[in-house]
């Protein structure tokens, strides 16, 4: 990959960072707002119908992350070179638009089918985001990167059995945000280096 791709590759990284640290600010604005929010009882989806604050933090935070998000993938997809990493940007492009809508089609939209259709299409292209560029760590022969990635899918998939959906799902999300920041990372610093993660 020449310096100019590695540069971009860098400067698109640091919207996944964004995006991530977006999501976790709101999330915790969220909690202030929404006292009556329970962590393990309440879904993370249950912001959008707060009828606080929580709700209008919820909808734009969803919107914005989303769209950092699929910013990071369009920048993974168009600017990496090794086929996991572009595959890997392209879900994250999918995973950003289905969040975004997630914030437009909140739980009291219809019968809330909409909102958990997309939600689901979110776990899936995030789940696919992740294995592909895990393997793509593994395969280029970054085993502690792949590791620490099999490691947290492994916590997610045992938190999918032993708890209830509430649970599950903030394990998950936090699971995802850092695996997400992990890889963000590491594309900002490959980029910066001159590293090949790329």
């Amino acid at each position: 990959m020449n310096a100019d791709a590695k540069k971009h590759t860098a400067a698109f990284g640091w919207f996944g960072i964004f995006a991530v640290a977006v999501f976790a600010c709101i999330w915790l604005a969220c909690t202030v707002m929404d006292t009556s929010w329970v962590w393990g009882t309440s879904t993370i989806s249950d912001f959008g119908i707060s009828k606080t604050d929580a709700a209008s933090y919820f909808k734009y935070g969803c919107v914005l992350t989303g769209a950092l998000l699929a910013v990071f993938g369009v920048g993974e997809a168009c600017n990496k070179s090794k086929f996991g990493f572009v595959l890997a940007g392209v879900m994250f492009v999918l995973a950003g638009i289905c969040l975004a809508l997630l914030g437009v089609f909140t739980l009291d939209h219809g019968n809330g089918n909409v909102h958990h259709a997309f939600a689901y299409l979110f776990m899936i292209f995030m789940l696919a985001a992740i294995i592909a560029a895990s393997a793509n760590y593994w395969y280029d022969g970054h085993e502690i990167i792949g590791g620490i990635s099999i490691a947290l899918f492994c916590v997610a998939a045992a938190a999918a059995f032993a708890y209830p959906f509430a649970h599950f799902e903030v394990i998950a999300a936090v699971i995802g945000l850092t695996w997400t920041t992990m890889h963000s990372a590491l594309t900002v610093a490959s980029g910066i280096k001159g590293k090949d993660f790329q």
